[in-house]
């Protein structure tokens, strides 16, 4: 029923799409085969196994991680003419040992890109007598498969030197942010072929549910195609949708579509005991003396347009937190910003509030195990890491911990004579989107409006359903301690620590950004958390941002707060 669905929708309408062009004479298809070196890695990889990747996705997406171990990526490729000239072009998010091609090695020794520098390029030119005419291989041996946060920003390319040809495929939607709220789920693709060529177009949900997978050819020309999706992707929720095209070469794009996110549920129940829980971690924070302190930063302040500190004080298990404090040289009494840190950041590099001359003060609250409160309590960052830090003890994991170091941060800002404390806000993305959801629940009372990106941990039964490799981790760290628990013994734990059931405790205004690509903490949880608050709220979404990118919208979210802030 599907298939005569689609069809008939490819047969009469035409779509737009965006994000990754490729050159329609690239030799290399899109689609690669993927082998690793031993049963055992195999074994050990999330919920999701493939044979496969798709250039255009991230390996997360996908069901791959650098804890896999070595793999090799290998393809079959035809040439017509082995007599040209051809460069191969490579950018790939992972350790390069070895590219061979029909047996012999064109490249070898190249290492994974930077975050910052995911737009180079290797460029190889291939000596005469490697390609033949008909079928060719190439093979790529890899390891340490890249982080991306989302983002598949590999490209592999195979390309005659002087090709003129500028075949493409792209995609878009009649939303600039890819947020379809009504009837508007029509795609339109813009294709340029100068030979007849096939498209194959491939929609799967954020779950990896396939609603479509379909070829169909073209005439060669300069052309739009206009698909209606609106039957196929009818029900709330997050579309991938990927498409390549393959005439004498291969090129394609892949984007996400929201449809009806305000509309998104979560049918997870909230943890029989999740209140009990919460208020008996904060009555046990309640018996452990503050302690506030604060020491000045003179090297600081003489970079800063504020006096910079740093904020001390005892948190849950009497462990010591501290956090940069920066505070308006004007008088008065300032409105205030909590900021709660990502996976692993300790606010490393402060140049931007250093350079801030907003009148707000900001606490950049390092919690436990971050930053420069790690003496005391520093589990890391691999296995098992804060997320498995004792993941098999409701009493012992570290967010039970970490919410608490939160909920001081804002005691602390309340205690301050140059804080108004009517006007205190708190903001974070990733991990620290989490921990904003629970500190404006769990201080409900003292926080004037809130602002989070994609946030962990939040819906932690979809999340690692989204994200599969998570399951490998969660794993991997129960295995650390010797299993003393199942699985299924470790989600409910999870279940206990989980920001969305906080959502609909939220009191205050609150903005939440999302980042369709984002695979390290899909908008799947972000929204399901959002539809549970019942305050003034407003979100924003980035259409072409993964995890990395979210970081850049601070400006925004900043400027957001402020006027917040300034209404009360």
């Amino acid at each position: 029923m599907n298939h005569q669905i689609n069809h008939r929708c490819i047969a009469i309408l035409f779509i737009l799409f965006i994000v990754m062009n490729l050159s329609g004479q690239n030799l290399l298809p899109l689609d690669w085969n993927i082998d690793f070196d031993s049963n055992r890695s195999v074994a050990t990889r999330g919920a999701r196994q493939h044979s496969s990747v798709c250039t255009l996705l991230s390996w997360e997406r996908q069901g791959y991680f650098s804890g896999d171990g070595n793999c090799s990526l290998s393809s079959i490729f035809n040439v017509e003419k082995p007599g040209r000239r051809y460069v191969l072009s490579v950018r790939l998010q992972c350790n390069v040992s070895r590219i061979e091609i029909n047996g012999r090695t064109i490249a070898s020794d190249l290492k994974n890109l930077d975050w910052n520098d995911k737009g180079s390029l290797s460029h190889f030119d291939l000596p005469r007598g490697i390609l033949k005419r008909g079928r060719n291989k190439i093979l790529i041996r890899c390891s340490e498969l890249g982080y991306t946060g989302g983002l598949s920003h590999i490209q592999l390319t195979l390309v005659p030197v002087a090709t003129k040809n500028t075949d493409f495929v792209r995609i878009s939607l009649p939303a600039a942010d890819h947020v379809c709220l009504g009837d508007d789920r029509i795609i339109t693709l813009h294709y340029k072929s100068s030979t007849p060529v096939s498209i194959r177009l491939r929609i799967e949900n954020d779950f990896h549910k396939s609603f479509l997978d379909s070829v169909f050819r073209v005439l060669p020309r300069d052309s739009l195609v206009r698909i209606n999706l609106n039957r196929i992707c009818d029900a709330p929720g997050f579309y991938q949708i990927t498409a390549v095209m393959h005439g004498k070469g291969y090129s394609g794009n892949a984007l996400w579509m929201a449809v009806k996110p305000e509309r998104v549920i979560c049918n997870n129940r909230v943890a029989t005991d999740f209140d009990r829980y919460w208020s008996q971690a904060l009555a046990d924070l309640s018996r452990v003396v503050p302690d506030f302190r604060i020491h000045k930063v003179d090297s600081l302040c003489k970079k800063s347009r504020r006096d910079v500190y740093i904020a001390e004080m005892k948190s849950l298990g009497g462990i010591t937190i501290r956090g940069y404090y920066f505070v308006p040289r004007t008088p008065g009494k300032h409105a205030a910003v909590l900021q709660v840190p990502g996976y692993g950041w300790g606010f490393e590099n402060i140049d931007g509030m250093l350079n801030d001359n907003t009148d707000r003060a900001e606490l950049a609250l390092c919690v436990r195990g971050h930053g420069i409160s790690r003496d005391q309590f520093n589990p890391g960052f691999g296995v098992p890491g804060i997320w498995g830090y004792k993941l098999f003890n409701s009493d012992s994991v570290a967010y039970r911990g970490i919410y608490m170091d939160c909920v001081r941060a804002v005691e602390f800002l309340d205690s301050r004579p140059e804080i108004d404390a009517a006007r205190i806000g708190v903001k974070g993305g990733s991990q620290g989107g989490g921990l904003t959801l629970a500190t404006a629940a769990l201080c409900a009372g003292k926080i004037a409006a809130c602002a989070y990106f994609d946030p962990f941990p939040c819906d932690i039964r979809h999340h690692i359903k989204i994200r599969t490799t998570c399951v490998t981790e969660l794993k991997n760290d129960l295995s650390y301690y010797h299993n003393p628990c199942s699985f299924i013994d470790v989600i409910n734990i999870q279940d206990l620590i989980d920001t969305r059931s906080f959502a609909s405790k939220i009191k205050c205004p609150v903005l939440y950004t999302a980042a369709l690509f984002d695979d390290d903490c899909p908008v799947h949880g972000g929204f399901t958390a959002y539809n549970l608050i019942t305050a003034p709220k407003h979100y924003r979404v980035y259409p072409a941002d993964g995890h990395l990118e979210g970081f850049t919208h601070d400006d925004y979210i900043m400027k957001w707060l402020d006027n917040a802030l300034s209404k009360k």
